[in-house]
């Protein structure tokens, strides 16, 4: 079945593990957005030998409304339909209770700039499209110096739910997936901070933090991105407004 899937965040880490799955299949149009399109496009590149699906690369703020609508006016003159949207753009900014600038910053990246795309894309969904938007097990839960990431990740998981029931009439389902630990460049970048902090190598951050997983291991990408191929799949067409956990059992009881 051959489908138009965007994806936002596509560059690196679980957007690019989720471009990379549905690529392989031949007859899919893929629309990537990211803000760092020259890595993007250095992917789709390397890449070229694998990938059988049309793929085509833009750059995008998805927090800049104008800039998105404009895009979308574009798109909608290039496309007839949107079949699929994965809201994976993100960003993981510690902050302070006290720091307005990156409250300000992560909100509008992960919340506001998760609707603005899904709302813009509406008007090109037909029925029984798929929208599915990258929470994290922070959407149920606190954690220090992550007020603004928690207070995202938490909205994404209410937006999910009420445009669920938005869209139910029109059989498209609204999903949200609740990473934890996955291994991206955002979860490196995140355990070298911490390393300098604490005065350790990355290494040893590295082995402490597996020894209080559960499973002893991080999430991969491409797991992920296997839960966003089944709910983009005509079998999930009865899963909707869900938040599913992919977590290696980190988040047991919460």
């Amino acid at each position: 079945m051959s489908r138009t899937i965007l994806i936002t965040g596509a560059a690196k880490g679980i957007g690019r593990a989720v471009a990379e799955n549905f690529a392989a299949d031949a007859g899919h149009r893929l629309i990537l957005l990211d803000l760092d399109l020259p890595e993007l496009q250095r992917w789709v590149d390397e890449q070229q030998g694998q990938i059988k699906a049309r793929v085509e690369t833009h750059a995008a703020n998805i927090a800049d409304l104008p800039g998105m609508e404009a895009f979308f006016k574009v798109l909608a003159k290039q496309v007839e339909y949107v079949d699929v949207l994965v809201n994976s753009a993100g960003i993981c900014n510690e902050n302070e209770p006290e720091d307005l600038h990156n409250w300000h910053k992560v909100i509008s990246v992960n919340l506001n700039g998760t609707f603005y795309v899904t709302s813009l894309c509406l008007p090109l969904m037909p029925d029984r499209g798929r929208i599915i938007n990258m929470s994290s097990i922070l959407g149920r839960a606190g954690k220090v110096r992550n007020t603004a990431y928690c207070a995202s990740k938490h909205g994404i998981v209410g937006m999910t739910k009420a445009l669920a029931m938005d869209l139910a009439p029109r059989q498209i389902t609204v999903n949200a997936i609740l990473p934890a630990w996955i291994d991206t460049p955002m979860l490196q970048g995140e355990l070298a901070a911490q390393a300098a902090i604490a005065g350790l190598t990355q290494e040893q951050i590295l082995r402490n933090a597996k020894k209080k997983l559960p499973m002893r291991r991080f999430i991969q990408s491409e797991e992920v991105a296997a839960m966003v191929r089944y709910l983009a799949s005509p079998e999930a067409g009865g899963v909707t407004a869900q938040s599913l956990v992919i977590d290696g059992g980190v988040g047991l009881g919460m």
